[in-house]
């Protein structure tokens, strides 16, 4: 079967998954790598603009979410009427302080966890998605 990819097709495989082609759809990479050979002047202008963005995404510094995020994000995770915060802690003696300390820096950890683990549930695809929607509405917004 031989899949035909016009230029709109092309460029979205390239908005979607970038400049380099192993990261293309297994299914659509041989008909979108002959299609850069069949239109060599639309694939250098279509590249060009992902490679400036995947330069761009590569070289953004990795953001560490706030502790108030990762409360935030357990606290959507949880259950309705389940608190996500530790219980404040109210006057104990002081052999036990330890113990309330650990116990909330264990959730704080396992809050980070879970936020990290569902952001690294997050394909490259999804993450090149998200953005370009990101620039778009920033565009959208300089219009205006």
């Amino acid at each position: 079967m031989h899949i035909q990819i016009t230029s709109e097709r092309f460029e979205a495989i390239v908005d979607a998954y970038g400049a380099e082609p192993q990261r293309w759809p297994q299914d659509e990479r041989a008909a979108a790598l002959l299609f850069m050979q069949q239109h060599p002047e639309v694939a250098r202008r279509v590249l060009a603009e992902a490679r400036t963005l995947d330069s761009w995404l590569s070289s953004a510094d990795e953001v560490e979410p706030s502790v108030a995020l990762q409360w935030e994000v357990l606290a959507r995770m949880m259950p309705a009427g389940v608190a996500a915060r530790p219980a404040p802690v109210v006057a104990r003696p002081r052999r036990r302080r330890w113990l309330a300390g650990g116990i909330g820096l264990a959730a704080a950890c396992a809050a980070g966890i879970i936020f990290g683990v569902n952001i690294g549930l997050m394909t490259l695809s999804e993450a090149r998605a998200e953005a370009v929607l990101a620039s778009a509405s920033l565009a959208e917004v300089d219009n205006w």
